[in-house]
């Protein structure tokens, strides 16, 4: 019987273009005997895909957050008929009688940051059930829920404000649209991070018994406490997502048969939060070194500075505007260019009001994607990252396997990525950044010596071949043992 697998995603492949998402298609492209179920969490329904679906891919079960009325609206495979009659039967005293004692389980163990996850889990699955006979959007809209959690949260905390707690119960009605889903059973089950797309895996683990894989590319919790530092007010709602992506994070952890983290910088946070040493593999990404090949560059072209990454805070374009200011100073015609598409508009203006006071118009080019890639560190003297999070980067290995010199944040794996094969920077020191890169810059037999070394590092321990069978091996160890069972 061949292998089938519940891969599921959030925000990421096959409707964004980023690093996870090209490790997704990568492995599903490169297992063609497996048999795969994507289930992707996406913002809203009309976004279109970046990558086109492949033939082991049998079924997407697309689970829209936003831009939708009500859950009911994406659900395939349902007669209306019966969506009709369980919206019908979703009856208030119902609700109030079987539910509400469900959801205060649940806002306990969130209150609690998940300090027991296994008892949150058992909640997850028994709502799922619950949304499995009955209506959501008439579930989650009652006045019993509504009762419920605002009694129960202004217990818990200093008085927060009417505004506070529909708020927060909007947001909770969205997050938690992935249990009015009923995916096809697998031989295993993927989460690509320790997240909301989660979720289906532990109810898979907790009814079938399904094995779970838990791959963490960047660390979730700790880029999600970098996002909500962002806010300067609604403190009572933050400390309200905290604790609830905190139990979902420490729920992932607990349930997961193996939690395989693309670098050991991440399994820090996997100890701390409770995951047992033996439970971890850590499995590189990888690169293919035939595609991601050397050329020369053109002849007599300007010195080129390049980025890969998208406009986003956590990549931290801003530094590198900073660093391009700095190297202009006495290097003006060396140019820079950030290739990424924009994931954050309100941050794109920011970069483009900083990029006219710095008066770098001319010199930075930012805000569209390339369609070749591999052009685009060919194209480049230095490849520089400036973010202030990452995993284990495929900008990173990408560059090292096109033979170019690095210039990178110290942060996640990526000191496990770039080793002595080029120059690691303390984040947004872009002073530093802008020494380091005049260092190349002026020295072409350095940037050899650093490229050189780089792309040997890949053809002996970042191919693509070994990452893709490691995740395989894991699929039939796992599969196997659920068969045997």
């Amino acid at each position: 019987m061949p292998l089938s697998v519940l891969m599921t995603t959030e925000g990421t492949y096959p409707y964004a273009a980023g690093g996870v998402s090209t490790w997704c298609d990568a492995l599903i492209r490169n297992t063609p005997d497996v048999r795969y179920i994507l289930l992707p969490i996406m913002m809203n329904p009309h976004i279109e895909m970046k990558f086109e679906p492949l033939a082991n891919i049998r079924r997407i079960v697309n689970v829209p957050l936003w831009g939708i009325e009500e859950p009911s609206e994406f659900r395939t495979g349902t007669p209306f008929a019966e969506l009709y009659e369980r919206k019908r039967g979703t009856r208030e005293d119902d609700v109030a009688s079987r539910f509400v004692p469900l959801f205060r389980r649940f806002l306990a163990c969130v209150n609690e940051a998940g300090a027991d996850p296994a008892a949150f889990g058992q909640v997850l699955l028994e709502l799922e059930d619950w949304f499995r006979a009955h209506d959501y959007n008439v579930t989650m809209k009652s006045a019993p829920v509504w009762d419920l959690f605002r009694t129960t949260m202004e217990a818990f905390s200093d008085l927060p404000t009417l505004f506070d707690l529909t708020e927060c119960l909007r947001w909770l009605y969205r997050f938690l649209i992935v249990l009015d889903v009923a995916p096809p059973r697998t031989s295993v089950t993927h989460s690509t991070a320790a997240a909301f797309c989660g979720i289906p895996c532990i109810t898979a683990k907790l009814r079938h018994g399904t094995p779970m894989i838990l791959t963490e590319h960047g660390v979730y919790l700790r880029e999600q406490n970098l996002f909500l530092s962002r806010f300067r007010r609604l403190f009572f709602c933050k400390q309200f997502l905290l604790n609830l992506i905190t139990a979902v994070v420490r729920a992932n952890y607990h349930f997961a048969d193996v939690v395989s983290p693309v670098c050991h910088y991440n399994t820090r946070w996997e100890l701390a939060h409770g995951v047992p040493q033996q439970k971890i593999r850590v499995i590189y990404n990888g690169v293919d070194p035939d595609v991601f090949a050397p050329a020369p560059r053109v002849a007599g072209a300007p010195l080129h500075v390049v980025a890969t990454a998208r406009i986003d805070p956590l990549k931290d374009i801003e530094t590198f505007l900073r660093v391009a200011a700095r190297v202009r100073e006495t290097h003006p015609a060396v140019r820079f260019t950030v290739f990424g598409a924009v994931a954050d508009r309100d941050y794109y203006d920011l970069c483009l009001a900083l990029r006219r006071e710095l008066r770098l118009d001319d010199a930075v080019t930012m805000g569209a994607a390339t369609s070749d890639v591999v052009g685009a560190y060919r194209d480049a003297d230095v490849v520089l990252l400036t973010s202030i999070s990452e995993a284990f980067p495929y900008s990173v290995i990408e560059a090292m396997s096109c033979e170019r010199a690095v210039v990178a944040s110290d942060v996640g794996g990526v000191r496990e990525a770039l080793e002595d094969c080029g120059i690691l920077v303390k984040p947004r020191d872009d002073a530093a950044f802008a020494d380091a890169v005049v260092r190349l810059l002026d020295d072409a037999a350095l940037r050899a010596r650093y490229a050189g070394r780089a792309r040997r590092r890949v053809l002996d321990e970042l191919r693509l071949d070994g990452s893709v069978h490691a995740y395989l091996e894991l699929y039939r160890e796992l599969g196997e043992e659920r068969a045997a069972a």
